[in-house]
């Protein structure tokens, strides 16, 4: 499962607004917003797989930690 908080973290740590991630993506900035909120929760992998290139990080980093599920 997707983390959005660690999206949303991985974001701000690049200095991107939402929708500079999102254009990286190629995802729309309200779906992003949506992810790093929580609303929406399973992504598609390959949703998952254009946020992780955008963010520079490998997919793993983007999942809640085991002790979390």
């Amino acid at each position: 499962m997707i983390n959005g908080f660690k999206i949303r973290e991985l974001r701000l740590k690049k200095g991107y607004t939402s929708r500079d991630l999102a254009n990286l993506s190629n995802l729309s900035k309200s779906y992003v917003e949506e992810l790093e909120r929580g609303d929406k929760n399973n992504p598609s992998f390959t949703t998952v797989e254009k946020l992780a290139d955008a963010l520079n990080v490998f997919i793993d980093d983007l999942r809640y930690p085991i002790e979390c599920i």
